[in-house]
């Protein structure tokens, strides 16, 4: 028996689902969600050091980059350290010469009268047991780094 007449069946074929996946792709891609904003050249900005933003489970680096010694003051008339704001749940550590580890201090603290400043480490600790290179008060007081062994080229 002949059959008289042909109906479309009710879903359309997987081509065309295809076609009108890839159209809604190609019309995405050609238009975008937006275009991201322009970075804004703010001075409040914290500065950035390759290693700065690291993980505590990224073991590739031994310690952290030292602190920025330009945003470190110290003065030695009232013996009292000046110290920047820190990201996340970092913490000041200063290092005493007669210590054997250092202890959590704030963004200002004052050393003890008579304490060695070429041998007082100051440093930062991130949650995780991971720490920065050390800096010496004598650096800060001096204004100029120290020799690390995260020092990189410009």
């Amino acid at each position: 028996m002949t059959a008289l007449r042909t109906t479309r069946p009710i879903n359309p074929g997987p081509t065309r689902s295809l076609l009108r996946g890839g159209a809604s792709v190609i019309v995405l891609g050609m238009f975008g969600c937006g275009m991201p904003s322009p970075p804004t050249n703010n001075d409040s900005s914290p500065i950035t050091t390759p290693g700065t933003n690291d993980p505590a489970w990224l073991t590739s680096r031994e310690k952290l980059p030292a602190p920025h010694l330009d945003r470190l003051d110290y003065d030695a008339e009232k013996r009292t350290l000046a110290l920047y704001d820190l990201t996340g749940r970092d913490q000041w550590m200063v290092q005493l010469p007669n210590e054997a580890f250092g202890h959590p201090i704030g963004p200002t603290h004052r050393l003890p009268e008579g304490v060695d400043t070429s041998r007082t480490l100051i440093y930062y600790a991130r949650p995780g047991v991971k720490v920065s290179a050390p800096v010496t008060v004598a650096a800060i007081e001096a204004g100029h780094r120290g020799h690390t062994s995260l020092a990189f080229n410009r």
